[in-house]
């Protein structure tokens, strides 16, 4: 008796930031700070030559604080090369660091009752399989204070330059190569 040919799913997280920089603007998707929502779903291709009967994906998030977001998705149907995205999912970024994104396998089982195993792929070809007992990807999540100190380092170093190219123009001057 063989063994059932696997189904094969494209798994690409979508990850999003909600947080907003000086609660007016709008940060970058991938700006993650710490005690902000931000949203996450996934996009799942079918890139076998069988139906995938649907099933439920079920992830979680490890924050470097040892807490742990779970939730699961249900995956519909997908005939060959169909792609669907999950619903979107809104938590919190629960601490500063690197959290990681963990998937399980689902169990799907066919008319008789045996399972069904289950591939994923972050790409087309052999090399981008996804095994699923490390993480599927990561959230670098930063602290306000790592935000503003960013941008002060930007706003003084800009400031330098402009005292810098006045010193440069008045060395020019006193030199005779510019006229004043």
């Amino acid at each position: 008796m063989s063994k059932p040919k696997p189904y094969k799913l494209i798994l690409r997280p979508l990850i999003e930031s909600k947080a907003k920089f000086l609660r007016i603007f709008r940060m970058r998707k991938k700006s993650f700070v710490d005690r902000e929502k931000l949203e996450i779903s996934f996009e799942l291709e079918n890139m076998g030559e069988e139906d995938f009967p649907g099933g439920m994906l079920y992830y979680h998030i490890n924050w470097p604080s040892q807490q742990q977001v779970r939730e699961s998705f249900p995956i519909l149907p997908l005939k060959p090369n169909q792609v669907w995205s999950t619903y979107k999912f809104e938590t919190e970024a629960l601490s500063q660091g690197y959290a990681l994104i963990y998937i399980n396998t689902p169990d799907i089982r066919d008319e008789q009752g045996k399972l069904h195993p289950v591939e994923f792929y972050s790409g087309r070809r052999v090399e981008n399989y996804i095994d699923t007992r490390a993480s599927i990807a990561a959230i670098k999540v930063k602290t306000w204070e790592e935000i503003y100190e960013f941008w002060a380092l930007i706003i003084s170093a800009f400031s330098l330059f402009i005292i810098a190219l006045e010193k440069i123009y008045w060395f020019l001057v006193s030199k005779g190569i510019l006229l004043p």
